[in-house]
């Protein structure tokens, strides 16, 4: 388990305390392993033992590779290390029988923009939430629970960076006695409910390196039994007493923390907190290094701007930490040995092989919801009967998070009367009811604006059978309000029936050479049930039956040029989609294609019919910082039947460039467009504002009736443009024109796919 207060061995009475409660909480149980890992001898008498004090900092605790790189070279004999944060990483990877090459490489190959994102990648998340990618929410959760309104406890929960830190320490999962690692080792956490600071020393490694590293407000606290752990900078920043409560004769202590901000930049209350807290950490920093001794070796890297957060610069911080201790080298050596003792030393300290025994059991513990409980051991069912490979163990579980209910998914590796399985813990979020919001804009610099603002409340788990009542209500150039009730049946859930309502009213401007002759309101009044299947995250089929109508308010023109009307409709809408791209804002690989097949009966009073073929298409590819999106659109009214539900739109930004937003209707549309986009800037910064350059080529025309379908009519158009990820969504600023005559600035926000809103 975990010892507090620190700096000493636990008493008795602490040792006992913390086995029962590691036996009454799971998710810190380890199993018994077939034979009892070996405990890490100290060393002869005589013989020195160096301790290593590995302090936090964020990225710029890369620079402790460098250093160990350096003892290494220079024989150091490390016997006992403690780490906090990227300290307690470094010095857990090295204590479980890393070496400083395989750390460097690790740094260096690591996706660390990837790791702060905690959904799987999007090709694999449900088609569900694939959906909700194209209602322009933004990607923050609002929860409710127990009567009050529950924000994230940190923006990242640390879903992928737990599952890596498992895959690291997979040699040490039946080690739960940290002195019996290659190296015995410690890290320190820090209760954020009672500010104590947090020692592990037993227990499992990777949840302790997880707890040790998670900053208030970015990463969300480790719940293990009654403590919330944080980052344990706040208490502890470079615990040189817990390396000399181990036992160490001498210690080196790297000190990593960033230096507190210069008088001229504290300008804004942000800094002005950052630097209350830096304070606080640095005194207790001095503290701790004001009880070196003669013999002990203080090593701070000159890390210079290198942030807490510049992970892409982990390979700098390195070199910079070489360096460092290379500078120490006349106190260093003094602590070295010879080759042959120093040969022993690391042959004790050696990473255990680990045999990827079959998976022969799987338990997952049951959580709150029922049906948030099969839907994981659906996910992860693969596994039985195989060996065990953490990627696929990985992917299954992203699988299952993807799903969206879950805070967090853990898996342990258990052994069990001779047997090998895996034990999975899902933490479901706190909430059961949650809330996102959306906008969307678009201007042309003319007078012509449109904004949309909408608000999302969806249920979950609303019986046992995992049902999901999902509720919009918009306001701006879509007014409305629909909500839909989802509920998935059969063994895999693979199954669904979707019965919805819908409450919208629309604007509809009507153009003619550029000028803007009415503007219709359409109020739809529209009820629907839906069936599909979707067995894989790529793809889904559905059909749905529909009965609604339309009916089109005069708001601006002639009333003796144009009149309003009502049409009552019923039909059944078919529908076919693959869906694997990355992202519908900049997308960089995959394919979207949907096609629907609309038939509309004169039945169920109902006045219109006819049948209407719908086909789009994206691909998209990525080449470096070079990005190419080809798309396509195709709308067909079979029989030429001209009422709104055979209506397709073109216009506005990549939907013939130039024209207003939706300016060209009519039952026979076609458009095909080419769009190339260069990401500028440092493209490996974690934290950064990505902005594109792009141009795009658009070709295509509506038509009236399929005889007036003619190649000769596709009009050419283009744009120039500027977009920047914003945490609002895509942003764009453009420039368009065609070759009919027309041409317009844009200011949009919303989806480079340009989707319509459903």
């Amino acid at each position: 388990m975990i010892a507090s207060p620190v700096g000493r061995r636990s008493s008795p009475r602490r040792v006992l305390a913390s086995l029962a409660l590691a036996a009454v909480l799971p998710f810190l149980s380890v199993a018994r392993a077939q034979a009892p890992a070996p405990v890490a001898p100290a060393p002869p008498d005589g013989e020195p033992c160096v301790g290593l004090v590995l302090g936090g900092g964020g990225a710029r605790g890369s620079a402790h590779i460098g250093v160990l790189k350096v003892l290494e070279r220079e024989r150091i004999p490390v016997c006992r290390v403690a780490g906090t944060s990227m300290g307690a990483i470094v010095g857990g990877l090295y204590s479980a029988g890393y070496t400083p090459a395989e750390m460097e490489d690790l740094i260096r190959t690591i996706d660390w923009a990837d790791m702060f994102v905690d959904d799987p990648p999007r090709p694999g998340q449900p088609m569900r939430r694939k959906d909700a990618d194209f209602r322009y929410l933004l990607d923050l959760e609002i929860g409710y629970a127990n009567g009050r309104v529950v924000l994230p406890v940190g923006i990242v929960q640390g879903q992928k960076l737990l599952m890596l830190l498992r895959r690291l320490t997979i040699s040490t999962w039946d080690v739960h006695d940290f002195d019996r690692l290659p190296i015995p080792f410690r890290a320190v956490a820090a209760d954020i409910i009672t500010g104590d600071k947090v020692v592990w020393d037993e227990g499992d490694l990777a949840l302790a390196i997880r707890s040790s590293m998670s900053v208030p407000g970015a990463f969300a606290p480790v719940r293990v039994g009654d403590r919330l752990l944080v980052d344990g900078g706040m208490a502890d920043n470079v615990p040189v007493d817990v390396v000399r409560g181990m036992g160490a004769h001498r210690m080196i202590v790297v000190d990593v923390g960033s230096p507190l901000h210069k008088e001229e930049a504290l300008t804004n209350p942000v800094v002005i907190m950052d630097q209350m807290i830096s304070a606080l950490m640095t005194e207790k920093t001095r503290a701790q290094l004001a009880t070196l001794g003669e013999g002990d070796v203080l090593i701070t890297p000159e890390l210079g701007d290198i942030t807490a957060a510049e992970f892409n610069r982990g390979a700098e911080a390195i070199a910079i930490g070489e360096r460092a201790a290379e500078a120490a080298l006349p106190k260093l050596r003094a602590l070295s040995v010879d080759e042959a003792t120093y040969a022993a030393y690391r042959a004790r300290q050696q990473r255990r092989d680990f045999d990827p025994k079959l998976v022969s059991f799987l338990e997952v513990l049951h959580g709150r919801s029922p049906s948030a409980t099969r839907q994981v051991e659906r996910a992860v069912a693969s596994n039985l009967g195989q060996p065990f490979e953490p990627e696929r163990v990985e992917k299954t579980i992203g699988t299952a998070y993807g799903d969206g209910r879950f805070q967090q998914i853990d898996y342990r590796l258990v052994e069990r009367d001779g047997e090998h399985g895996l034990e999975i813990l899902p933490a479901e979020k706190p909430w059961s009811a949650f809330g996102k919001l959306g906008f969307q804009l678009d201007d042309n610099f003319n007078g012509r604006n449109s904004y949309m603002v909408s608000a999302e409340l969806t249920f979950n788990d609303v019986n046992d059978l995992g049902a999901e009542w999902r509720n919009v209500l918009r306001l701006g150039r879509i007014t409305g309000l629909r909500s839909e009730f989802y509920q998935p049946f059969g063994a895999s859930g693979a199954f669904y029936l979707q019965p919805s309502l819908e409450l919208r009213n629309e604007s509809l401007p009507l153009w003619s050479d550029g000028n803007q002759l009415a503007e219709f309101r359409v109020n739809r009044r529209g009820v629907a049930l839906q069936a599909g299947f979707t067995p894989q995250p790529e793809w889904r089929i559905s059909a749905e039956l529909v009965r609604g109508r339309d009916r089109g308010d005069l708001l601006i023109g002639n009333p003796n040029d144009f009149s309003g009307d009502k049409e009552e409709y019923a039909g059944v809408i078919y529908n076919a989609t693959w869906d694997t791209l990355d992202s519908i804002n900049f997308p960089t690989r995959g394919v979207r294609l949907s096609a629907d097949f609309e038939t509309y009966y004169d039945a169920l009073g109902a006045n219109v019919e006819g049948d209407v073929m719908r086909v789009t298409g994206d691909w998209a590819q990525a080449w470096g910082r070079y990005h190419l999106l080809l798309g396509a659109r195709l709308t067909s009214a079979l029989d030429d039947d001209n009422f709104f539900q055979t209506q397709g739109f073109l216009g506005g930004f990549l939907n013939l460039s130039g024209f207003d937003e939706r300016a060209l209707f009519g039952n026979q549309t076609a458009l095909a467009r080419a769009v190339m986009y260069r990401r500028t800037g440092n493209t490996s910064r974690l934290f950064s504002l990505p902005m594109y350059v792009g141009a795009s080529l658009e070709t295509g025309n509506v038509w009236q009736s399929k005889d007036d379908v003619d190649a000769d009519d596709l009009i050419l158009a283009g744009s120039l443009f500027i977009g920047f990820s914003t945490p609002l969504g895509p942003m764009f600023l453009a420039y368009g024109g065609n070759d009919d005559g027309e041409s317009s600035w844009y200011l949009t926000f919303g989806s480079l796919l340009r989707p319509e809103v459903k």
